[in-house]
């Protein structure tokens, strides 16, 4: 119904639209949010170049990326190009974006419009999570969205200015494409917000 897709976009649900769960759909809800690995196997679709939108089907080190990503706080990967990091990352972020309430996340990238496309990215992925499954859409913008969760999502360049005052964030990831030498110690300056202090923050750079 017109009254329940968010801004005459089918594939979102309106905030505050009631869902009812049949039993089924419970537990595909529970063991989703208690398994990424699962969500991603199952929910997760990506657009390729040659089959267009599809099932994300995550190789074995993939798979080891978002456990890690769920079971530590920090996180560096040192990969090389091409290796599907980027969309494991969105995987694990559109998961965590779902089950976790009032959680602001940051997509930083050395432009913003490099952060900007990974936020499409994941955009793309909600869109095709099961509509009951979804959480409702408050705001849905190029650089930022809001659920009815609480939660928050930023997409952000790493300049001082990009991120600064956020330092509130329940999860915060950062995600740097390159690393020049020497960087390492300059990585959470730049960014120009760091995770809270809470346990549940946490902080994630790639280095490629």
């Amino acid at each position: 119904m017109d009254h329940e897709i968010y801004l005459g976009n089918p594939n979102l649900k309106k905030a505050n639209t009631l869902v009812e769960f049949d039993q089924e759909q419970i537990i595909e809800y529970v063991r989703c949010k208690n398994n990424p690995v699962y969500f991603a196997n199952n929910h997760v679709k990506i657009v390729t170049l040659d089959h267009g939108l599809m099932p994300f089907q995550p190789y074995d080190f993939q798979e080891k990326l978002i456990n890690n990503f769920h079971d530590n706080r920090f996180n560096i990967c040192k990969m090389p190009r091409q290796t599907g990091k980027s969309t494991t990352v969105i995987s694990y972020l559109l998961h965590y974006l779902l089950f976790n309430d009032s959680v602001n996340i940051g997509i930083l990238a050395n432009k913003a419009a490099t952060a900007r496309e990974l936020l499409g990215r994941l955009q793309t992925a909600y869109e095709n999570v099961p509509k009951w499954m979804q959480q409702g859409v408050l705001s849905w913008n190029r650089g930022s969205l809001e659920l009815e969760n609480g939660s928050k999502i930023l997409a952000a360049s790493t300049s001082w200015s990009g991120s600064r005052g956020r330092t509130r964030c329940s999860r915060y990831r950062c995600w740097v494409a390159r690393c020049p030498s020497g960087a390492g110690n300059m990585i959470a300056g730049c960014t120009g917000s760091t995770p809270t202090s809470g346990r549940r923050a946490s902080a994630g750079w790639s280095c490629s």
